[in-house]
């Protein structure tokens, strides 16, 4: 399976998955996992592409066989990238960005119209005139104070340049895909993207609780419903 980048699974997320080590994980996270943990503060000439071109890099060890994508946020834009480098049998999308052919991530912002969205929502929680990116207000406001702590470390540099890329793919791959929503994300609000998941893939969401990154602050739900994923995929086959 492989977990994408900053907006994805980033490696300080999959430990706090990982604190759940219950049956639930052992069975759906084999040796096999691969997770990639990259952004662009590593290197600020990198785009879209050089994101894909790490992320299949790191399944390369694999082999043939298809991988399961699971992408957080930004990473939706990878995800289907992804799908036509290598053999994949599922997308999981994480309160994802879901790009339409050619489409940038700057491009997404605009036409989904999740700037609007966000400020009504914010607007509704009391939020008003705040900055929509403030983490203290969108990004961690579930956190607890050790979680909080642990991430002051886990912050990146985001540069421009992989919002800057067309989404090089000329059709949503014919795989199974899911799209996942946070409760109470503040980022990509929960009615957005039920919106922007019907009107892009005709597909409904699945609910958990938790903000933004909820992959940090409810790890067992989460895992749950990949487990669950997991398992109608092999009944299927």
């Amino acid at each position: 399976m492989e977990r994408l980048p900053r907006g994805g699974l980033s490696s300080f997320e999959t430990v706090a998955l990982r604190r759940f080590r219950g049956n639930e994980l052992e069975s759906f996270a084999p040796p096999e996992v691969r997770t990639v943990s990259l952004h662009s503060g590593a290197n600020p000439k990198a785009d879209l592409n050089t994101y894909v071109d790490v992320a299949c890099d790191a399944v390369t060890p694999f082999g043939d066989p298809p991988v399961v994508v699971v992408a957080q946020s930004m990473a939706g834009l990878i995800a289907p990238v992804v799908a036509t480098r290598r053999p994949v049998e599922m997308i999981v999308l994480v309160a994802g960005m879901i790009p339409r052919p050619g489409e940038t991530g700057m491009k997404w912002w605009e036409a989904t119209g999740q700037a609007a969205a966000q400020r009504e929502h914010l607007d509704a929680l009391g939020f008003a005139g705040c900055d929509p990116l403030d983490p203290e207000i969108v990004f961690i406001h579930d956190f607890d104070p050790q979680l909080k702590a642990e991430s002051i470390a886990h912050v990146p540099i985001q540069h421009p340049g992989p919002l800057s890329t067309p989404c090089p793919f000329d059709v949503w791959p014919s795989i199974p895909t899911h799209v996942i929503a946070a409760e109470s994300d503040r980022l990509f609000p929960l009615e957005f993207m039920r919106s922007q998941a019907m009107d892009r893939l005709g597909l409904g969401v699945d609910v958990i609780p938790g903000g933004h990154l909820a992959a940090l602050t409810q790890p067992k739900e989460l895992v749950g419903l990949l487990s669950q994923y997991h398992h109608e995929l092999r009944q299927v086959k």
